[in-house]
């Protein structure tokens, strides 16, 4: 991964990633009309990862489902329950 200092980026570059930091919006870039990267905060790229992981934890996946079961039928379900 590469690691690049805001403050060594072109002007209109850093106003892109403050917007994104501060406001959340994102931005795509594009080569040929065609989407080729986005830009989005540090804090929403953490979540997407946890979402990915989580899509890829078989055990965990089983018990959220589980717990929705359980939820429909009228039951309560703890959280700590299904980090155990």
């Amino acid at each position: 991964m590469k690691h690049f200092d805001v403050l060594d980026l072109a002007a209109e570059t850093r106003d892109l990633v403050t917007q994104c930091e501060v406001t959340g919006k994102q931005t795509l870039f594009e080569r040929q009309g065609r989407a080729v990267a986005m830009l989005v905060s540090y804090d929403e790229y953490l979540a997407l990862r946890e979402t990915i992981d989580i899509a890829n934890d078989g055990a965990l996946r089983g018990k959220l489902e589980a717990a929705e079961d359980e939820v429909r039928r009228g039951q309560v379900v703890l959280v700590e329950d299904l980090l155990e």
